[in-house]
């Protein structure tokens, strides 16, 4: 044997070797699919993980989405939207008037409240829980907040009109 066959010969037994690794360390495809259910489930859920959209945008897309009438589909959006930053009033508030349309109007309720706790001056969130105390004839309470709607914007109409109705019917 001369050298080179020497040579040739080491080389295809390390290659064969170098083959017979891998493959030892190659799964079964049932076990690979296993393999990565577990590193799924193992990482953490985080806001980022449910888009790549950030707040402003969801809102923006649930917002056409709302004007085409997909109701749960936009609540669906503004919810990521608010998971992704949490008291956010305009979110809340969009979440509420949803919800409202929807005739929920007790989640709806709950919406508007958490609006208001982070941003007290804004008169249509005051307009809209009025409303909502309106259709449950919770008068005292839609009062209160046509008041306070007209308190922050007294040429908001649609709190005149709906504060007239209410005085009339006394």
């Amino acid at each position: 044997m001369t050298i080179f066959q020497l040579l040739m010969l080491g080389a295809s037994a390390f290659f064969a070797y170098k083959i017979y690794e891998h493959v030892q360390t190659l799964q079964d495809p049932e076990q690979q699919e296993d393999d990565m259910r577990e590193s799924i489930e193992e990482a953490p859920r985080t806001a980022e993980s449910f888009s790549t959209f950030d707040s402003s945008d969801l809102v923006n897309k649930a917002d056409e989405e709302m004007q085409n009438g997909n109701l749960e589909k936009a609540l669906a959006i503004y919810s990521e939207a608010n998971i992704k930053e949490p008291g956010s009033d305009e979110t809340l508030f969009k979440m509420g008037y949803v919800l409202a349309l929807q005739e929920r109007n007790d989640e709806a309720l709950e919406y508007f409240i958490d609006s208001l706790e982070i941003d007290r001056g804004n008169p249509f969130t005051h307009l809209e829980m009025a409303l909502l105390y309106i259709k449950d004839s919770e008068f005292a309470s839609a009062r209160f907040h046509l008041n306070q709607a007209l308190e922050i914007d007294p040429d908001l109409e649609r709190a005149q009109e709906e504060l007239v109705k209410l005085n009339a019917e006394k």
